[in-house]
């Protein structure tokens, strides 16, 4: 029997601000918690875990979590968990001031200085998480200064000072995931909850299932790291592009476990990158066929990935019940590819979406424009090629966002040197990746970003695997779509002013800006 030790609080910040009216998808359960969670679950911590999608009030339980505790920690990525987290930890500054806080996650990796001199953080970890955090608690418990401690960020003086370098390790000396402290159930109830809020980043749903008869949807790390170099990711820089994975088949026989234990229908993979090495994939299908594992997946995928795949791979992703793959295409030209250090072959784009558009796995694609210094030339050809292979592939999804500069990245520099301004503060910050209310900040030419609005209408309009609405009213307006993806002309977008006036009818309205909403807590 594991003796319980001191008190830690771990919690996770809202991923959209629920008062305009979004909420996340329920799927998408607090992994960066549960990761950090490992050593210390596995030495007798005691532990208090908060994700802020299923506690309405998250703000007075984690000041009430956080009396006695040993230390209160938090995870960011970019977007509204910047500035909910900032409120929360300042919160938590005020009333307990003596109590030691800690930050992780893709944000504060690359923004230490942000957090530990505007006074929510008295360390910040870079990078992978897991052993820096287990030594933390230890080190905190112990009395030990946190100097020891590589692959911290802390303030030494007044200024920036890191510990010694963390390597990236594999998940083998990482201990298990402690699943005991999920509250699976709660996740499920929001998931099949009727609302008629905007649900962002709802994956299409596969077999029999609807948005009226919703599957139990479960979320999984198998991997951390990524080895591509893109110059608009921050992963090159916090990973040294390493990529560490669970073994293939012992990770299909984990989620054959999981699906035991939590009956979940859909899985999705947060992987940054998930699919990189095909034995591995191999295995992973061949085992989940093998068990008979009743679930259908998902994850992510390099294009150029997919055509180094052998045949039978592709088949067998199919055989076990992949239902949807996210690729970056990222770019229409090659001098862009070039550029941002993707070099994905064009050709290669429409030849890997339908090697899986055959197999009836949705290849849900993604292109960036606006890149820094980027023609218009080059922005239109990515316009013309995403809309290409929307009308030929009509299952795939093929999205196109203005680039957001992330700190940390080649691009971010590069933006700076251009004349752009970043956020000055959390709750900018916390705005930033919401591409359709600030978009008007990205420096697209005004009728691109004509284009690009009447595109991505346009292409959702097209969707042939999203069921919402009346499906005669979809079936029209969706001719009247694909004729304009085909020839590119966007001009009298009327199924589009049609379509806006059914949404607005139904309930569905979303404000147009960022200055059509309040943010759920006042600044």
């Amino acid at each position: 029997m594991i003796q319980a030790r001191k008190k830690i609080v771990l919690f996770l910040p809202h991923r959209a601000d629920p008062k305009r009216g979004e909420i996340f998808s329920a799927d998408l359960l607090p992994l960066e918690l549960l990761q950090i969670a490992t050593g210390p679950a596995a030495a007798g911590y005691d532990i208090v875990m908060i994700d802020a999608m299923i506690e309405p009030n998250y703000l007075e339980k984690v000041l009430e979590a956080c009396d006695g505790a040993l230390l209160f920690a938090s995870s960011s990525i970019l977007g509204y968990q910047v500035y909910d987290g900032y409120v929360v930890a300042k919160a938590v500054r005020e009333r307990h001031p003596k109590l030691p806080i800690i930050w992780g996650g893709w944000f504060p990796s690359v923004t230490p200085e942000m957090y530990l001199k505007g006074g929510i953080a008295d360390a910040v970890g870079i990078g992978q998480g897991e052993i820096t955090f287990f030594e933390v608690c230890e080190a905190l418990s112990s009395g030990v200064s946190l100097e020891s401690v590589p692959g911290l960020a802390i303030l030494r003086d007044g200024q920036l000072a890191y510990t010694a370098h963390r390597e990236v390790v594999g998940f083998d000396k990482i201990q298990p995931v402690p699943w005991h402290l999920l509250e699976y159930e709660r996740y499920a109830e929001l998931q099949t909850r009727p609302t008629k809020l905007k649900v962002r980043h709802r994956f299409p749903l596969p077999g029999k299932w609807t948005v009226d008869n919703p599957p139990r949807g479960f979320s999984h790390f198998s991997s951390f790291g990524c080895p591509e170099p893109c110059t608009f990711c921050c992963s090159p820089a916090l990973t040294g592009r390493r990529w560490k994975a669970i073994d293939g088949a012992k990770l299909a026989e984990e989620i054959a476990e999981l699906q035991q234990r939590f009956k979940f229908d859909v899985l999705r993979f947060q992987d940054a990158n998930w699919g990189v090495a095909e034995k591995r994939t191999k295995a992973f299908c061949e085992k989940l066929v093998e068990l008979k594992v009743p679930i259908h997946w998902n994850g992510t995928i390099e294009i150029e990935t997919i055509m180094r795949y052998k045949e039978p791979t592709l088949d067998l992703l199919q055989e076990s019940k992949c239902h949807l793959l996210w690729l970056g295409a990222e770019a229409g030209t090659k001098h862009m590819q070039e550029r941002i250090k993707k070099f994905i072959e064009i050709e290669n784009i429409p030849k890997a979406i339908e090697a899986l558009a055959k197999r009836e796995i949705i290849p849900g694609t993604f292109w960036i424009i606006g890149y820094p210094g980027e023609t218009r030339e080059s922005m239109e050809a990515t316009l013309k090629l995403a809309a290409a292979i929307k009308h030929k592939y009509p299952i795939a999804g093929s999205e196109v966002y203005p680039f957001r500069p992330i700190p940390g990245t080649e691009d971010f520099d590069a933006a700076l040197k251009l004349g752009y301004q970043p956020p000055k503060d959390f709750y900018e910050w916390g705005q930033c990746f919401e591409y359709k209310y600030n978009s008007h900040n990205t420096p697209l030419p005004d009728d691109i970003r004509r284009t690009w609005t009447r595109y991505n209408n346009t292409a959702a309009i097209y969707d042939k695997h999203v069921k919402e609405g009346a499906q005669w009213m979809r079936d029209s307006l969706s001719v009247i779509a694909g004729w304009r993806l085909k020839r590119g002309d966007y001009r009298f977008p009327i199924e589009q002013k049609a379509f806006d006036l059914y949404v607005k009818a139904t309930g569905q309205w979303q404000p147009k800006s960022s200055k059509d909403y309040v943010p759920a807590v006042d600044v």
